[in-house]
């Protein structure tokens, strides 16, 4: 399979229970590993810091933060950080943020799309060592490093904006329909890497969620391979939203990867 794979993970374990995670990811052969930052739960950027010690292959995604929650040249500089630390193996990405990490900060985004166009400039410049604007160069700023910048939106202007500036895009939370229109958008004006992800409950859910998908791994597994063969992404991924214990759903998903590599 020629399809990357990958986890995202959502904050609300605790932060040994997700460096856990992502070293368990790591040793399953899982290839890169996502996590949510919203605002006062666990840091990504923490729990990165201490995974990327205790691993050596999986890629690392900060998936996503926000411009407007945190200055997106101080937040290239700390994953720059990261990546020499893990040896090349971040990813960023940015969106514009929601009431989780927004909202307790009384923060409100007035105009999006400059926001995110902004965020890519920004944190490009501090990422390659170059003068932009808003932003020049200090003698003591560290050396370039190569940190793809993705881009996760439900937008249409958004996601033109990624086609066009952006390495990646990362798509989760999408109705099949809805999702066709905005692969469209992504591969409408370049070729950004596409990441992929679908929800999953891998027991009986209580929730009615279009954009979710219920059923044991190789179920899950099945749908899966379904969007591959539909959207081709560049990565395939599960969004872990189960509400089990953050093992367990590493577990599932896995099982759920050694199902789709068998097809």
């Amino acid at each position: 399979m020629n399809v990357s794979t990958g986890v995202w993970l959502y904050p609300d374990a605790t932060a040994e229970e997700l460096v856990d995670a992502v070293v368990a990811a790591d040793t399953a052969g899982i290839d890169e590993v996502w996590i949510a930052d919203e605002g006062v739960m666990r840091d990504p950027v923490v729990v990165f810091g201490a995974a990327a010690q205790l691993t050596r292959r999986v890629r690392m995604g900060i998936g996503i933060t926000s411009p407007a929650l945190r200055h997106p040249g101080a937040i290239a500089s700390t994953v720059a950080s990261l990546d020499e630390l893990s040896d090349g193996r971040m990813m960023l990405g940015f969106g514009v943020g929601g009431e989780q990490s927004l909202g307790p900060f009384g923060l409100t985004v007035e105009r999006p799309v400059p926001l995110i166009r902004d965020a890519l400039s920004t944190a490009r410049a501090v990422l390659q060592r170059v003068d932009s604007a808003g932003y020049t160069v200090p003698d003591f700023a560290a050396p370039a490093r190569q940190v793809p910048l993705y881009i996760a939106s439900r937008g249409e202007q958004i996601n033109r904006l990624a086609s066009r500036e952006a390495d990646g895009v990362f798509l989760s939370g999408f109705t099949p329909d809805r999702l066709d229109e905005v692969v469209r958008w992504v591969r409408s004006e370049g070729s950004p890497r596409i990441a992929l992800y679908q929800s999953a409950h891998f027991r009986t859910s209580a929730v009615a969620d279009p954009t979710s998908v219920t059923g044991d791994p190789e179920h899950v597994a099945g749908v899966l391979a379904s969007l591959i063969d539909t959207h081709a992404p560049d990565s395939i991924g599960l969004a872990l939203v189960d509400g089990a214990d953050l093992a367990t759903m590493i577990g599932d998903a896995i099982t759920t990867f050694e199902h789709l590599g068998k097809r």
